[in-house]
Formats: structure tokens, sequence, C-alpha cells
């Protein structure tokens, strides 16, 4: 069945690329295919109103996020609840929801994948009333994230410069959760709440996370000697974290996360700038409809 109606959100600046190279290839990779788009560029002024007046216009079939995780979010938070699909083409510096869908980077692969279009509902999550389409996270990672989206420089060799900095520095933070079935505080060097298994970087970090299961999981990484390190990141690497005794996991519906220290925390790796020192999570299920992979279910 060909799907032609289709609107492209593109971000100009993804991945390092221009605004002219990214429009031009999805043209190019249209052609020939009996895909005719409608192609919107985000400028970061009135995005969210400009894109509605083009669902009321257009009556899209999907809504194809051409970005990374951001531009995901902001497709995303348009069509939950609705019947109006999900598409993705990767051109971010992590694509991380992309990459736990199995959605290819390359373009024409990632746009053959549109044009199947299979479909399927996935969970997603509310976190003080903000929607999160992938993972958000407390402590280490989502100071890394803060520093470097404060920074000029993008790509994987600046993020991880900025990790290294602040791992030297960072200690730990205190926190308590709560919800229907449990109760447990303790200390953490980062927390991350998803229902997702990895990061962009391809690091698991939620081995038994479900997009479609009703449930999200809170991964927590404990406070760790710095010299153990090495063996940390192996054992996330090697999807080995479950075995390490500074690892627990919690599968969950609806939460509290209460944090004294106002601890530092992104959503879809866009940082927050109100540091608060209680999270309200909660699993939305079946909530957005996507297309993906065949082979993803």
């Amino acid at each position: 069945m060909e799907h032609s109606n289709l609107l492209f959100v593109i971000n100009p600046h993804a991945g390092g690329k221009n605004k002219f190279e990214i429009t031009t290839e999805i043209k190019q990779c249209c052609t020939g295919r009996s895909l005719f788009p409608h192609v919107y560029e985000t400028t970061g002024n009135n995005d969210k109103d400009e894109i509605l007046k083009l669902m009321d216009q257009l009556k899209p079939e999907a809504i194809i996020a051409v970005g990374g995780d951001g531009t995901v979010n902001l497709v995303g938070n348009l069509l939950l609840n609705s019947e109006t699909a999900l598409g993705i083409i990767p051109a971010g510096s992590a694509n991380g929801l992309a990459k736990d869908l199995n959605i290819p980077i390359n373009f024409e692969e990632a746009l053959d994948i549109v044009q199947n279009f299979h479909t399927k509902k996935i969970d997603t999550l509310k976190i003080n009333g903000k929607n999160c389409f992938h993972l958000s996270d407390l402590g280490f990672n989502a100071r890394v994230v803060h520093r470097f989206a404060e920074s000029s420089f993008r790509g994987k060799i600046s993020y991880f410069w900025y990790a290294l900095k602040e791992f030297f520095s960072y200690k730990f933070f205190a926190y308590k959760i709560s919800s229907p079935e449990l109760r447990k505080k303790g200390k953490a060097f980062m927390m991350v709440l998803s229902n997702a298994n990895k990061f962009g970087t391809n690091i698991t970090i939620n081995p038994i996370g479900v997009i479609n299961d009703g449930y999200f999981e809170i991964s927590i990484i404990k406070p760790f000697p710095k010299i153990f390190a090495p063996v940390i990141l192996f054992r996330l690497i090697s999807n080995t974290i479950s075995k390490s005794k500074y690892f627990k996991i919690l599968r969950l519906k609806k939460a509290t996360i209460s944090n004294s220290w106002k601890e530092f925390f992104h959503i879809d790796g866009e940082p927050v700038a109100e540091r608060t020192k209680k999270l309200e999570v909660e699993i939305l299920p079946k909530s957005l409809k996507v297309i993906l992979p065949k082979s993803s279910g």
C-alpha cells in the first residue's frame, strides 16, 4: 500500500548537516518511491504551532521526524494518543529511540521503513507533566547532557570529553522512591527512567525494557570506587550490567522520586532547566503509534 501523504519535520542542524543537505537528500530519496513529501524545517520559534497548522491543512497519514531525539520528542508530543503515525529518519547525534526500534541510520534504508508503513503502538512516559519517548536520567549522565547542551561543539568526541571532565568531580545523589508496589531509598551515581533498552551510544542501561509491556524501569548505578569505572563501562557495553553489585533495576507503572539535592535531569536528551526535589513518573501504555521495521514486531 502506498502512503504518499507524509509530513517531514526536519531539524536543519541535525547531526552537523546543514538545511540544504538534509532537505535535498530527503527529496532525492523520495523521488521514484510514490512519496511526495511536504517538508517543514524547524526554526526553534513556534515550531509546535506551525506543525499543528500543517497537520490541520494536510491531514497527513504520518509525520516523519528527521533529526535526533529532540526532534522525535517535538513530533511525538503532537501525535500522542492519535492515529497519525510517527516515523523516524535518524539524523541526530544520538538517535536513541531510533536505535531501540532498530531503525537504520542510513537515509534510504530508513525511508524504506517509512514506505513499508508497518506500525505499532508503544508505551511512553510522563515525567512531571512532560512526555518522554525514549529515556530520562538524573545524576552523572544528566550533568554531562547539560554541559554538552551549553557547548558550541557537537558530536561524540565532544560528549565524551565532557563525560571525562565530569567523572572526576562527580560523586552521587541521595534518593527516595515511592510507588504502590515498593519504597526504596539509597544513593545513586546515576538513575535512568526508561521503557527502552539503550542510550543513543548503544550502551544498554535497561536490559529488561520492553517498549509496549505497560511498565517502565528505573535503572540505578550505585556509587562505586572510581578505579572500578572501566569494569562498569565494560559491563554496560557488553550488556552485563545486571551482574554488577553496583546496579539495580526496578520495574514499575508509577512512582515518585525524591532527591533533596535537586539533581540535574533531562528528557530525551533535552536538559530540563527547572531543577526539582520531586519527579512524578508514570507509564502511558500504547500511547504512540510508530512506523518501525517488521522485524521489530
